[in-house]
């Protein structure tokens, strides 16, 4: 259900919303609650266990086959996405294993202390109720890495 007070001027962040599904809202969080997001991530990523499937030379269909599972599996867990092309043969990371995450998903709301805190706040629900959202859930928090050299040219708008 939508609200009835929510512009529909051209640059209202929820006109943006409806017609691209998604809205960046600059200033929402302050750089000090970004920076320390940023940094209980390195630490996730420090003590990360690589699962088996992601390093093991698998032949292609075996390998695509646990890596969809993998990811179908994830919506209530913390899981590691990896770049292509980050182990070599023997399933050693080849570039440090910071620059390999590709995101780590889907439920870092739901187990991750820090981030269950920032997405819970009243200031991330208040702002998912101004785009129109009645009783906001939160089904899934990823944390995109944009690592140099992998993945395809972002689209310029």
């Amino acid at each position: 259900m939508l609200c009835n007070d929510c512009s529909l001027t051209p640059s209202s962040p929820f006109l943006k919303y409806m017609e691209d599904g998604y809205v960046v809202l600059d200033g929402l969080l302050t750089s000090w609650e970004c920076d320390e997001l940023r940094q209980r991530m390195a630490e996730i990523v420090d003590r990360m266990d690589v699962p088996e499937h992601c390093r093991t030379s698998f032949s292609h269909q075996s390998r695509r086959a646990g890596n969809a599972d993998y990811f179908i599996t994830s919506g209530d867990k913390i899981r590691f996405f990896f770049e292509k092309g980050v182990f070599d043969d023997k399933g050693g990371f080849i570039v440090p294993k910071h620059r390999s995450l590709n995101k780590v998903g889907h439920a870092l709301h739901a187990f991750e202390p820090l981030y269950k805190k920032v997405t819970h706040s009243p200031k991330i629900q208040g702002a998912a109720k101004k785009m129109g959202l009645v009783s906001p859930v939160i089904l899934q928090s990823m944390f995109i890495f944009k690592q140099p050299g992998f993945g395809g040219e972002g689209k310029k708008t």
